[in-house]
């Protein structure tokens, strides 16, 4: 220490300046652009002084701010949204800042909703395709209401509340190449909402459903518009829990008007709760997921016998689900939670395995030759030692997956994934 300040006073006889940087300084992202400074250091200026920055819930990143394209000319603006309370009530506001060379601008600033939070965002392109507008949820005190806000870039916005909902979804129903809203309420009865054109939400139609007291909508249920059958028709999906069951109801418009579809007499696919559809194949086309325990299955001790998730792609047909007549396979999955991972099969082979889950290994048996088709060993990375005996066919987190060497297993190796 002793030679350390006999080296400063060196340094400061010599002239030296011993000026140290602000600790504020030591704070800024060394690696952000100069236009982001920029915008950051305007955001700070124009925010008042008690503001809480509010960012969306169904964005994938949270952000001090948005950036969109709102007069589309190919620059973004940046939206922020922040809340400031008064007497005990929250309130939604809003700023525009428009990027002019170096700088920013401040354009708007506006109060929007009452509120604490924001629950969704949704850009919406006029017909005109010159103006971007924004669809927000506001939520205050557990109830959520949807706001359209439209020419943003002028000096006072024009704010449209209109509706209340517990589940949005916003997307291009009707396949006119603009977007629709719907919405789900929930009260003494539990109904749907359908706005044929988000941007001009005149047209309501309400449509019940067949909820029963108990039945319950969990933050993982399915509300969201998606292409439902071969034809490549869109569809609503809505999911709800009873009595630890996942139900499923599939809407589609009948000239114009939102109704369900009918399964050969019923409107409900009634699954576990974890087969949600998705669409396997990435062919543009959701598949419905119905599970199974394969005959002869066999698992540990104490534990469910393993289980096979079969996607079946809908034609369109009124008929019950999952029936070759209107369901075709697409494919089937083991999925393995415990060890993280999932074999695919394709359709053509699939249903011919029995699965057999012993110690820390899966075997997949030929249902017609008894014979094993595939053996899968999961070894915790800590205790795997490489081995002329074993191949190691993927390395994840925690474990490594392993086949005998001498066996002509690669078909299948091919097929497993890992879903950590």
């Amino acid at each position: 220490m002793k030679y350390f300040v006999i080296f400063l006073s060196t340094l400061y006889l010599a002239g030296c300046g011993l000026t140290l940087p602000h600790p504020a300084s030591l704070l800024e992202h060394p690696a952000l652009p100069e236009w982001e400074k920029s915008l950051k250091t305007k955001i700070d200026e124009d925010l008042p002084a008690q503001a809480e920055i509010v960012a969306p819930r169904n964005q994938s990143i949270s952000r001090l701010y948005e950036l969109i394209d709102l007069n589309r000319d190919g620059r973004e603006e940046a939206v922020t949204f922040y809340r400031m309370q008064d007497q005990g009530t929250f309130q939604i506001k809003l700023l525009v800042h428009e990027r002019m060379k170096k700088k920013w601008v401040l354009r708007v600033s506006q109060p929007i909703a009452t509120g604490r939070s924001i629950d969704q965002l949704h850009v919406l392109t006029d017909p005109t395709k010159t103006r971007n507008q924004l669809m927000i949820g506001v939520t205050s005190l557990e109830k959520n209401t949807v706001y359209l806000l439209k020419d943003l870039m002028k000096s006072s916005i024009d704010v449209t509340k209109i509706d209340t909902y517990d589940r949005l979804t916003i997307a291009d129903l009707n396949q006119d190449q603009r977007q629709d809203m719907v919405l789900l309420k929930k009260g003494q009865s539990t109904e749907l909402v359908y706005y044929e054109e988000a941007l001009t939400p005149a047209v309501r139609q309400t449509t019940l459903l067949p909820i029963r007291e108990g039945d319950l909508f969990a933050d993982h249920d399915l509300f969201e518009i998606d292409t439902i059958n071969a034809a490549k028709k869109k569809g609503l999906l809505v999911s709800f829990t009873r009595d630890a069951t996942m139900h499923l109801l599939v809407f589609q418009l009948d000239q114009t008007k939102l109704t369900p579809v009918d399964f050969a007499g019923t409107s409900e696919i009634i699954e576990p709760m974890y087969t949600f559809p998705k669409d396997v194949d990435q062919d543009g086309i959701v598949e419905f997921a119905h599970q199974y325990t394969p005959k002869g299955s066999i698992g540990r001790s104490m534990e469910e016998k393993p289980q096979i998730t079969a996607y079946y792609a809908w034609n369109g047909a009124s008929v019950q689900p999952f029936l070759e007549s209107g369901f075709e396979l697409r494919e089937e999955q083991y999925i393995d939670l415990e060890y993280n991972f999932v074999m695919r099969f394709p359709a053509n082979w699939a249903t011919r395995e029995t699965i057999e889950k012993k110690d820390n290994r899966v075997r997949f048996i030929n249902r017609e030759t008894g014979t094993i088709d595939f053996e899968l060993e999961i070894i915790p990375k800590n205790q795997y030692i490489a081995s002329h005996q074993k191949k190691k066919i993927k390395e994840g987190i925690d474990y490594v997956y392993v086949i005998t060497a001498n066996q002509s297993y690669e078909k299948y190796a091919t097929n497993v994934a890992l879903v950590e």
